[in-house]
């Protein structure tokens, strides 16, 4: 999956947003070196906003300088996806790269 998206950035801008506290996200990021490769990363104990509360997607629109409808938001939670789309943006619930890459190459199309 990392190589998917190191690669996927070659045709996407890419953020990641998780829940994960702040005490653990210093240690994340020095441990998953491919992060500083991502876009934005934004950490929902350091933002102070969690999934699935809006304020946590648009952090993301904000940093990027973006619009919601420019995201499609992924996530293993159902609940997740549906708070993105709540706040504007496309969603897909993730079961595995091979369906995310169909959905993605999709989903892209018409932006190229």
């Amino acid at each position: 999956m990392v190589t998917y998206v190191r690669n996927l950035r070659h045709r996407a801008r890419v953020a990641l947003l998780s829940n994960i506290p702040a005490d653990h996200a210093d240690a994340f990021l020095a441990t998953q070196p491919w992060l500083r490769d991502l876009d934005h990363v934004a950490f929902s104990g350091k933002t102070g906003a969690a999934k699935p509360g809006p304020a946590a997607y648009l952090h993301c629109v904000l940093a990027l300088r973006a619009t919601p409808a420019d995201f499609l938001f992924v996530d293993d939670r159902e609940e997740n996806v549906r708070a993105a789309r709540a706040v504007g943006m496309d969603g897909h619930l993730f079961t595995g790269q091979d369906a995310l890459a169909g959905v993605i190459d999709r989903w892209l199309a018409p932006r190229s």
